[in-house]
């Protein structure tokens, strides 16, 4: 009985020291929040995989690369990436707030893999051997030479059509041409088969006629 009492006792008393000690250093849970972005531009790096090993709990950076996910003070969060090395980050045990923004800059993981030649033939000589002995086709050289024809050539040139640009500058060449006759910004060209373009040019060439006998016959009547 007096064991027993003795186990009871000591189990209260452990009990107790736990709860003061936890009363004293307590669990704090932090809220880490952060950016990760990549070295060489620094933009958002989606679909990255947030990890903490010890509570097995984890996040992935959304299409901005952000992320938010809680932890504990002291655990240790990797952040990977295919493509990115991987990074490794501790939360701070003196950490007094509880909440903390974090960006994390990933580094490109590049690999540089051996040079690998493929050749049909083993050897080199055999190469030399196959190339020297390689007899083009007759047909196709017939065709080569039709087809770099003078004549072909002449005819192709006159009777293909226009091209998308070449139809798009002719037509904004029109187009320009049309302004700048309705607003008088240069003076149209004279058309030698437009009728109203010869009266307009004869009714001017008399007012100017008309305006030059005035002005003579005012300077006779001032003598």
């Amino acid at each position: 009985m007096i064991k027993n009492s003795k186990i009871a006792f000591f189990l209260i008393a452990l009990f107790i020291a736990g709860g003061e000690a936890y009363a004293q250093n307590p669990i704090k849970v932090v809220q880490v929040s952060g950016l990760v972005v990549s070295g060489d531009s620094l933009y958002g790096v989606p679909g990255v995989a947030v990890y903490i090993p010890k509570s097995g709990r984890g996040t992935i950076t959304n299409y901005v690369g952000y992320f938010s996910l809680p932890a504990l003070l002291g655990d240790s969060i990797l952040i990977n990436s295919v493509g990115y090395k991987l990074r490794r980050y501790i939360v701070p045990d003196t950490l007094r707030s509880d909440k903390m923004s974090l960006i994390i800059e990933l580094m490109a993981d590049t690999v540089l893999m051996p040079a690998v030649e493929i050749f049909p033939w083993p050897t080199e000589q055999l190469f030399k051997e196959a190339f020297l002995s390689l007899k083009l086709p007759v047909q196709d050289m017939n065709n080569m030479n039709q087809n770099l024809n003078e004549q072909v050539l002449k005819r192709m040139l006159y009777t293909s059509s226009a091209s998308g640009a070449e139809n798009h500058r002719y037509y904004m060449q029109k187009q320009m041409q049309v302004t700048d006759t309705r607003y008088n910004i240069v003076s149209p060209s004279l058309v030698f088969t437009n009728p109203f373009a010869w009266s307009r040019f004869i009714t001017d060439i008399k007012k100017k006629r008309f305006k030059s006998t005035l002005q003579e016959s005012e300077e006779d009547d001032d003598e």
